[in-house]
């Protein structure tokens, strides 16, 4: 069609043709008016517009039937186009066509009117207009064509009030038509087609989700007499549909059917037991849909319903399975000991007499009654976190006696379910997905650590519950193995796969069962019907995938036996024409190298322990493995994925067993084989990584060894090559560049070339301006292995004209970089390396270097107070290393203390470089009275200079704490304003004291002194006001009571009960002080364990800041020392969610001139019990009712506080991970706070402050948003689907933020928004 499709001209002359006598034209004029309407900017005037509908309308009558789909199609971008005038005459017309007498045009008419509805923006002022006309329209459907009722009209109905329910309410005659509806509705349960009622079902379940509490209590009260009646009349069909009906309530309304389970689940569970197994299917489909929608009111029955469940998942009537021992007494019957032949095949043979006696009877359908039963446990499992030991106990014997079952699709859902539940013992274990990359194979014990290095002692949890039924599951499941079905077969190697990861292990002796059905599953052969092929490439995967975690997680000898049926298929895989089973196969490779050729770790000599190969055998498939790998390594056609995969599989053989490859070959050909894909943009990533490995390798702690890989050859291309890369962007191939070259550098700095260490330095130089924490410490460690191994002549020049300047110029620059943790650890290193290589002049350069930007010399940048604690360090670490020019740097610093007109920033960085100097080394022989000139400064004028005296004294007194202590003390009882600071210098001692960094001189002294100290402080607390002084000694209670525990905590314990609010904070914040030591001391916390409860319940004291204190502590507890709490979050977790609510008598006006403003006194106190739920999410969910926590956590959605509200959502995309299926129930309760949030905008006088904090709460919902989705559907979450559907169409407001969040995803974690987020450390 040519010509602006708006003109008028043109439309005549489309609707000219619409009416032509010629179908051809009819239907071409209907092609060009469908591309008018979707074009953006085509628009209709006021007479063209009713001429169309009338037209379009006539065509739905039209004797050709491709131009009355044209017509059906068009009116869907039409809707978007007309006016609201139109849009009704539309709808008034195809509501006639629904009564003609033709039922071909009445099926036309429905396709069209639901095409329209689909089309009516939701929430506008139109739909609501047009939907109050239209639902009388369809209600009289149901009257005048009672005897012929369509089917789509329900549907139509059912969708009108799923998108537009909400419409309805806000009408005069809201209320009134939302009881006509009912009134329509309710009777067509009674009808005699089964697919009226369950469309019906449908339609009310839509309708109740609006509609006001009498009405719905009306609905439910006739459809519990119904179902009283029909049970008593053994209605079965109709007991189905009223069943199903409650069922559809429950998930649309959960909150008000509820009320009624009491009423509801007796009837339920009762007629469970009537002979029909379509009707218990029904009654477990329902008690399914009430554990997950209402599961507050189910907590108490669940019990019950689990009796239920594993009554009914074993009901087959129509089948009689073999006796088999109930008790797994004969689970080890198999001979582990041997190849796995033998009692198998029995297996084989007995698994084709279950397949092949499949039931075929069409009327037996206890099948479903069996599944329904596996999906309720399975949500139960997913959901019920807090009774995993129980269903351990006595849900697992049963799901694993049910393997056997004969109907596939039920076969797989049970191990599904067993599935869940194994999942949901590594949730309560604290295993992810992390831990499959774990190297260690450390077997799990009764033994087990907190995450404070506390040793625990567990009698029996979830991972041992789960450990005893092994050897059942075991044999039940390797027969199930060697049946004929892939599904069964693919589902059955997952279950085993979770298994082994959340056991680490646990198949050692029970390996044999499944060596015949690996063997078998990885070829093409099926067991008994070699000829026939039943093995596909996604039972391959899974395989190959869990072959990969066996390996890892098992000891190497536990496979030797069995290796000569183990290596031939995975070789073969290896080979696989599709890319991805090569890769997975490859992947395997790099376990099974480390079982052929173990090598342990021998802490005693500190050296790998490195044997020859246990027998011949594996000398064969180690070779056969390196030639397999080879040949696709120098394929040039093969996927990416599988030469990087093939790269790393011949550096673990190279590293592993490097010493029984052929050497020649290695030189000739692999090394310059990993030099060319080095140099190959694709592939340079995995080979720096896999250079790094090699040159690890425990072999090159032997001569003998490694003289067999040595990499010397490749040495003078590789290095400046990895060099150059330090150069590019990538951020991982920068960071792997700077591993490898510290590796090499540290392995064969000896050997390389004097002309490559300048190369090195330069390419490192621009990196020590990185901002990357990551980045920064690797480049300072490669500065240091290159001072320490280059030739000075050539290296320290280098470092002293270019190095040192450029590390100065980024510690005053980006001094957050190196202040803690990693950088700050690079950093003393790069001091003392230089230091200790360059000597005296070096050594005055440094200092000067340091000391420069302090002094603030002209042409020289100026240092802020940041970087003076880090200049201290480095001064101290130079000092400490060459004794030789300390003494007169030291008398410099004392000097410029004591010196009054000295500059301010010179004397304080003075103070702290004393300070760290004197903590490890005694200054009082040579300077006796640096004590009292630091407790003069304490009187200074310049708050800075008096707490670096503070900081000096504390850390002075370390190294010689039989001569400061009593003038600490004594300075302490004289309180003033010194007590203060003096307290801050005793927060020094005490704080290296127990972090063990006190000689054992000064720690024997400090409990000489301790209890002298511990009532001098308690004293102090009850005498101050200020919160910070009472922090500082609760500080010092807290680490001064692991010196003494069995003395200092009952002492704690008997002031809680202090009357004065000050002393009960301090206390309980003492305790809190205790958790944050990552040192271990285990009596402290045997101690502790029977008395935290007791610190814990000031949650409810009557003082705020108590509460509030005490909420900081529980979280500390249950992020650091989670073991302490598990126990005791019964009575802890009620308290803790009473502090979530928002309390009205803590709100306040506060009048700010003509402003009124409202403060909120409990803001903190709700903060922080926020803080704390994140934290217990992370540690102790198997110890957590998740529906009551995630209950909370929704109400925080509604919360005032932005900060509360971005809490809730971390916490949801947590919870969307680990309870996805209880999180899935709530999201359509969940769409108004969201929408809410999303749709918030700042106020127009907003400050740019107030701008960016309302932005990143909304980019905070589009993220939760984003997350929820994946578990969204629209069966269970019809409204949350739609408001997804909303916020990410073209005219929603935050259509951009969503589209940017969600392509954020996609970088960060490659394929959008997962359930991979990184928990924060909120304690």
């Amino acid at each position: 069609m040519a010509g602006n499709p708006s003109s008028p001209y043109l439309v005549a002359n489309l609707l000219e043709k619409m009416s032509h006598h010629d179908s051809d034209y009819r239907y071409m004029a209907t092609v060009d008016l469908m591309a008018a309407l979707q074009t953006e900017g085509f628009a209709l005037e006021d007479v063209n517009e009713k001429k169309v509908v009338s037209a379009l309308i006539k065509l739905l009558d039209d004797q050709n039937g491709e131009v009355q789909n044209l017509a059906v199609k068009c009116f869907a971008p039409l809707t978007k186009k007309i006016h609201e005038s139109q849009l009704q005459e539309v709808v008034d017309q195809l509501c006639r066509l629904l009564m003609d007498k033709r039922p071909e045009l009445r099926d036309i008419a429905c396709i069209s009117l639901k095409t329209v509805i689909v089309e009516i923006p939701s929430g506008s002022v139109v739909a609501s207009k047009v939907v109050s006309s239209l639902i009388p329209k369809l209600l009289n459907q149901f009257t005048t064509n009672a005897k012929d009722l369509q089917l789509d009209v329900i549907d139509i109905l059912s969708e009108v009030l799923s998108r537009f329910g909400q419409s309805l309410t806000q009408g005069a005659n809201g209320s009134q038509l939302q009881k006509s509806i009912q009134d329509t509705l309710y009777p067509l349960l009674h009808h005699s087609r089964p697919a009226v009622r369950k469309r019906a079902t449908g339609a009310i379940g839509n309708s109740v989700t609006h509609i006001p509490d009498d009405l719905f209590h009306t609905l439910v009260k006739k459809l519990l007499a119904d179902l009283r009646n029909e049970g008593r009349s053994a209605n079965h069909e109709k007991l189905r549909t009223f069943i199903g009906c409650l069922a559809t309530l429950s998930r649309y309304s959960s909150h008000r059917l509820g009320q009624y389970l009491n009423d509801t689940l007796p009837l339920v569970l009762e007629y469970t037991e009537f002979n029909d197994d379509e009707l218990r299917e029904n009654c477990l489909h329902a008690l399914d849909s009430f554990v997950l929608r209402c599961p507050t009111e189910m907590t108490p029955h669940i019990p019950t319903v689990i009796d239920v469940s594993l009554r009914y998942i074993k009901h087959d009537p129509n089948f009689q399975y073999e006796d088999e021992d109930e008790d797994g007494s004969e689970a080890m019957d198999v001979d582990d000991e041997g190849e796995g032949n033998g009692p198998e095949e029995d297996e084989e043979e007995d698994d084709d007499e279950y397949d092949d006696a499949d039931y075929s009877d069409e009327d037996d359908v206890s099948w479903k009654v069996r599944k329904a039963s596996s999906k309720l446990l399975a949500s139960i499992i997913g959901t019920r976190s807090e009774l995993l030991v129980d269903l351990l106990q006595n849900v697992a014997p049963v799901l694993i006696a049910r393997f056997k079952e004969r109907e596939e699709s039920v076969r797989v859902d049970i191990l599904n379910t067993f599935i869940t539940l194994v999942r949901q013992t590594g949730v309560a274990a604290g295993i992810g997905k992390a831990s499959e990359t774990s190297t260690a194979r450390k077997r799990d014990t009764k033994r087990r650590k907190g995450a404070s290095g506390a040793v625990e002692m567990e009698v029996t949890g979830p991972r041992e519950l789960l450990e005893e039924h092994v050897p059942r599951l075991s044999k039940a499941l390797s027969k199930q193995l060697n049946g004929k079905s892939i599904q069964t077969r693919q589902t059955g190697f997952t279950l085993l796969r979770e298994l082994v990861r959340v056991l680490d292990g646990g198949l050692d002796v029970h390996m044999g069962l499944f060596i015949p059905a690996i063997e078998s599953s990885l070829t093409s052969a099926t067991p008994g019907h070699p000829s026939k092929s039943s093995t596909n490439s996604n039972l391959k995967i899974e395989l190959l995938e869990f072959l990969r975690i066996l390996f890892m997680t098992h000891e190497p000898h536990v496979f030797h036996k069995y290796l000569a049926r183990l290596v031939p298929p995975i070789v073969t895989a290896a080979k696989d024409k599709f890319y991805k089973i090569t890769s997975e196969a490859l992947s395997v490779f790099v376990e099974l190298t480390k079982v052929l050729r173990p090598i342990s770790f021998d802490e005693e000599s500190n050296r790998h322990q490195i044997g020859p190969l246990l027998s011949p055998e594996l000398d064969k498939y180690l070779q056969l493995m390196y030639t397999t790998t080879l040949d696709r390594l120098k394929a040039a056609d093969i996927d990416l994925e599988v030469k990087e995969r093939s790269i790393v599989a011949l550096g673990i053989m190279l590293s592993q067993a490097g010493d029984l490859l052929p050497s020649d070959q290695i030189r000739t050909v692999v090394l310059p084989l990993l030099v060319d894909r080095l140099k190959n943009e694709l592939t340079r990533l995995t080979t720096v990584r896999v250079l790094t490995s090699i040159a690890e390798s425990p072999l090159f702690e032997d001569a003998a060894t490694s003289r067999k890989i040595d990499l010397t050859p490749i040495l003078p291309e590789v290095v400046p090559e990895v060099a150059s890369y330090l150069r590019k962007s990538h951020r991982q191939l920068r960071v792997a560049s700077l591993q490898c070259l510290e590796t090499f550098v540290r392995q064969y700095g000896k050997q390389l070339g004097a002309n490559i260490y300048p190369t090195i330095l330069s390419e490192v130089r621009p990196l020590l301006s990185d901002s990357d924490l990551h980045i920064l410490p690797l480049a300072m460690s490669v500065v240091c292995v290159v001072v320490y191994n280059g030739p000075g002549a050539d290296v320290l020049p280098i470092v002293k004209k270019d190095i040192l300047p450029q590390i100065v110029k980024m510690m005053i620059e980006s001094p957050h970089l190196v202040g803690a943790g990693p950088g700050l650890e690079s950093l003393l290193q790069v001091w003392q390396c230089v230091v200790r290589t360059g000597g005296s002049e070096l050594f005055s350069r440094s200092v000067d270097m340091l000391l420069q930007p302090v002094v603030g010399q002209p042409g020289h940048p100026v240092a802020g107070k940041q970087a003076f604690s880090v200049i201290a360090q480095s001064i101290a670490i130079l000092c400490l290393n060459w004794e030789k020019d300390a003494p007169p740097t030291i008398e410099k610093f004392i000097n410029e203390v004591e010196n009054d007109s000295s500059k301010e920033s010179m004397r304080y960085v003075s103070l702290l470089s004393l300070g760290e100097i004197g903590r490890k080394k005694d200054l009082s022989g040579l300077h006796p009275e640096l004590d009292q000139t630091l407790l003069k400064l304490f009187a200074s004028p310049s708050e800075e200079i008096k707490q670096a005296a503070a900081f000096a004294l504390g850390n002075i007194a370390l190294g010689n704490l039989q001569r400061y202590m009593p003038i600490v003390l004594t300075t302490v009882r004289e309180g003033g304003k010194k007590r203060y600071l003096v307290l801050v210098a005793l927060k020094e001692i005490i704080t290296r004291f127990s972090h063990h960094e006190a000689s054992a001189a000064s720690t024997s002294t400090l409990q000489a002194f301790a209890p002298e100290l511990w009532q001098v402080l308690f004293q102090h607390t009850e005498e101050t006001e200020e919160e910070a002084t009472r922090n500082i000694i609760a500080e010092c209670l807290g680490k001064l009571s692991l010196s003494q525990p069995g003395t200092f905590l009952p002492d704690l314990q008997s002031r809680l009960a202090a009357s004065n609010a000050h002393a009960r904070a301090t206390v309980v914040t003492a305790i809190r002080f205790t958790f944050t030591e990552h040192v271990e001391h285990e009596d402290f916390d045997t101690l502790l364990r029977p008395l935290i409860v007791d610190f814990l319940r000031l949650v409810k004291d009557d003082d705020l800041n108590v509460r509030r204190v005490s909420l900081t502590t529980l979280n500390s507890a249950a992020h650091n020392k989670p073991h302490l709490i598990r126990e005791s979050l019964g009575e802890l977790l009620p308290l803790l969610y009473d502090e979530t609510v928002v309390k009205s008598e803590l709100i306040h006006v506060v009048e700010m001139g003509p402003f009124k403003h409202q403060v909120d006194d409990g803001l903190d106190t709700r903060k922080a019990a926020y803080e704390c739920m994140y934290t217990l999410l992370e540690t102790c969910l198997s110890r957590i009712d998740v529906f009551g926590f995630l209950q909370r956590v929704m109400n925080g959605l509604s919360d005032p506080s932005h900060d509360i509200k971005v809490l809730t959502h971390l916490m949801l995309q947590r919870l969307a991970s680990l309870s996805p299926t209880a999180v899935a129930q709530k999201l359509d309760e969940m769409v108004e706070p969201l929408k809410l949030t999303l749709f918030s905008k700042p106020k127009q006088n907003a400050v740019k402050q107030e701008t960016e904090k309302t932005n990143e709460l909304v980019r905070s919902a589009a993220r939760t948003v984003l997350i929820l989705a994946r578990l969204s559907d629209a069966g269970v979450s019809p409204r949350f689907t739609d408001f997804v559907k909303e916020v990410q169409g073209p005219q929603s407001p935050v259509a951009d933020v969503m589209a940017a969040e969600s392509q954020y995803g996609t970088q960060t974690n490659g394929v959008g928004y997962g359930f991979g987020v990184v928990p924060m450390d909120l304690s």
